[in-house]
């Protein structure tokens, strides 16, 4: 009965390791993402998009900046599948 168990265990990390694998899979696209700053800090932006999705992102010196980006601008972020933003714009206003 033991061998079972951890026979499961060992299965149920195997499924949550590939749900995470998935899951990432959905934003490493390394596409365009635009939404509302919720948050900078350092080197990273956390962008919300209309789905209520949340998104961070790090940008350095590599990163094409357009605008001011502060919480509560709307933007457009480019991201590699990595999550690092290539380009951020402040969109409106």
């Amino acid at each position: 009965m033991k061998k079972r168990s951890v026979v499961q265990v060992g299965m149920m990390i195997m499924a949550l390791f590939m749900a995470f694998s998935f899951s990432t899979l959905t934003f490493a696209a390394g596409s365009k993402v635009t939404g509302e700053v919720v948050k900078t800090e350092g080197e990273f932006v956390t962008v919300k998009d209309a789905d209520g999705k949340i998104h961070k992102f790090h940008m350095d010196k590599t990163t094409k900046q357009t605008g001011d980006i502060k919480q509560g601008a709307q933007v457009e972020v480019e991201a590699t599948p990595q999550g690092h933003a290539s380009a951020i714009a402040v969109k409106g206003k």
